[in-house]
């Protein structure tokens, strides 16, 4: 029998008290709902993040490696991009006929391993180098974005996302359209953690970006920051002059 509710207290307030009278059971069930919550941010804050590298020991990934090995070209503008499949940063130039007929097999291989992959994100960030490299930037985009769902800081596909982004603003027409794929871009670069070796082409992106859409403020600052840790490259004189 519930107890009874003084005499003065108002139904609505009765109303309350009643539902908040938890059984045990509730109250345990509740309590262990508050620690598994505890333990996964405890997990989350102390796991190592992960970081995909190169390409998974699959026979198809390996032939697309070799149909592509000395074939590193890609007009990306000034923008510095690289990828596992290229063997790194290619040269900054459009591709020719006999290099799209070698990416248009690649890809056939790579679509094969991709099948096999399960979970791992890296055939898509091979698919979308090759979408880069025909100029399908819209496409190279959804692929690297695809790759980082499953792994959100796999340092190839946010670089990659975000060249594809810049690339495509820069062939959109629409101002305010091309300036939206512009701040998408600077926010995958952003992505890129400094433990990677695709950071300092992202940082170096993110400063022509940023000076691009005008915010030349934070592509000074981000400008000394890439100083910081290059300033005897080729890629250093740029920066230099934007810092000043």
């Amino acid at each position: 029998m519930s107890e009874p509710m003084p005499p003065s207290m108002p139904p609505q307030v009765a109303e309350i008290e009643r539902h908040l009278k938890w059984s045990a059971l509730s109250t345990v069930l509740f309590i262990a709902i508050l620690l598994g919550l505890a333990g996964m941010g405890i997990a989350s804050l102390t796991m190592k993040p992960r970081h995909p590298q190169g390409l998974p020991d699959d026979p198809d990934a390996a032939a697309a490696t070799e149909l592509m090995r000395g074939q590193v070209s890609a007009a990306t503008n000034s923008l510095r991009w690289s990828a596992a499949l290229l063997g790194g940063e290619p040269a900054n130039r459009p591709p020719d006929a006999a290099m799209l007929r070698l990416s248009a097999a690649a890809r056939t291989r790579l679509d094969a391993a991709r099948r096999r992959a399960g979970g791992d994100p890296r055939p898509l960030a091979a698919l979308a180098a090759l979408d880069l490299v025909a100029h399908d930037y819209s496409r190279a985009a959804a692929h690297y974005r695809r790759a980082c769902e499953a792994a959100p800081r796999y340092g190839e596909a946010r670089l990659g996302a975000g060249v594809a982004l810049a690339l495509e603003a820069d062939r959109t027409p629409e101002p305010w359209q091309s300036r939206a794929l512009r701040l998408q871009a600077i926010a995958e670069f952003a992505m890129v953690d400094s433990t990677v070796e695709e950071y300092p082409l992202a940082l170096y992106n993110r400063v022509l970006v940023l000076r691009d859409v005008d915010r030349t403020r934070e592509a000074a600052y981000w400008a000394a920051r890439y100083l910081a840790v290059d300033d005897t490259s080729t890629w250093s004189a740029t920066m230099q002059a934007l810092v000043q």
